[in-house]
């Protein structure tokens, strides 16, 4: 998806350079790592060690913090890069290694590109990773100055539930962003336009429960005919998300609501690897079963 508008300031902090510092076992791997993420525009450095311990050519090296990573497979390396400030992913194969102040641990490189640790790199500096942009909107991770506005969509028709004052306290939100998106990699995300919260979109897990809501289906799975992936090789094996979204009545029937819907679905498509998504809507909602519809959900007379 293009862009070809202009983003805040904060939107282009994003990351810009990885530096390595491991081990002879992860050679082949991080040589393969470093050239997609060259690919991808990355600056990428091979730190060198002096014995045990490691040269802090960092130091020397033109970076900003806030848009550098390093990967290391020290855990005292790593104990001294989260002291100096500087968000690092710890490297195991297997096992209890405890990697303190690590963003994540990382067994493997094979799904990581330059999204993948970008999205980790806010999270660990406290920004809202950023999930989409599409030709008119923004869509990141919710931040607690997005509540009020937040609040008031969720009390216009169509709104969820859990987003009214009461249930969606600022100290439930803060809780939510701390915990949601580390635990998960997803939930529920603040959708923008012109630098304005406008919705939110996003998924949760799929609990099956008594309602008179409609459910409607979306199946993310190929065979490898279709020129997708099978249900074996995807990364969340028979995972059921929920879809949920709302948008603000002043933005709706303008196409909003397919551009961020159709944003989500390429996300979990990419990032998630959900099997099935479904989406329940009232009976009497016909705009969304007529969104529903063209994202390419089907009716469903059964539950999961």
């Amino acid at each position: 998806m293009e862009y070809n508008g202009v983003w805040d300031e904060e939107w282009k902090k994003g990351l810009k350079q990885v530096f390595f510092d491991l081990g002879k076992e992860w050679e082949k791997e991080a040589k393969t790592l470093r050239e997609r993420l060259r690919a991808e525009g990355i600056s990428c450095a091979v730190l060198e060690r002096s014995g045990a311990d490691l040269q802090w050519s960092l130091k020397t090296a033109p970076f900003c913090k806030r848009e550098a990573v390093v990967l290391t497979d020290s855990p005292a390396a790593g104990k001294r890069l989260s002291q100096e400030g500087m968000v690092y992913f710890g490297c195991q194969r297997k096992g209890n290694v405890w990697f303190e102040g690590a963003a994540l641990v990382l067994e493997g490189f094979e799904e990581v590109d330059a999204r993948y640790l970008e999205e980790w790199l806010c999270r660990a500096q406290g920004r809202p990773a950023r999930i989409a942009r599409t030709e008119r909107l923004q869509i990141r991770e919710m931040e607690e100055r997005d509540l009020p506005e937040l609040v008031r969509i969720g009390k216009q028709e169509n709104g969820l539930a859990l987003l009214n004052e009461d249930a969606f306290t600022p100290e439930r939100l803060r809780s939510y962003i701390a915990t949601a998106y580390r635990l998960q990699g997803y939930g529920l995300w603040s959708v923008l336009y012109a630098g304005k919260v406008i919705g939110c979109c996003g998924f949760a897990p799929y609990e099956e429960y008594n309602t008179r809501e409609q459910i409607w289906v979306y199946r993310m799975c190929r065979d490898a005919d279709g020129g997708g992936r099978t249900v074996q090789e995807r990364k969340t094996d028979g995972q059921i998300l929920e879809l949920q979204y709302m948008l603000d009545a002043a933005y709706r029937r303008q196409g909003f609501g397919t551009e961020m819907c159709q944003a989500a679905l390429q996300y979990a498509d990419e990032r998630l690897g959900a099997d099935t998504i479904c989406l329940r809507i009232r009976p009497d909602n016909a705009a969304s079963q007529a969104l529903a519809q063209k994202l390419g959900f089907q009716y469903s007379a059964l539950h999961f």
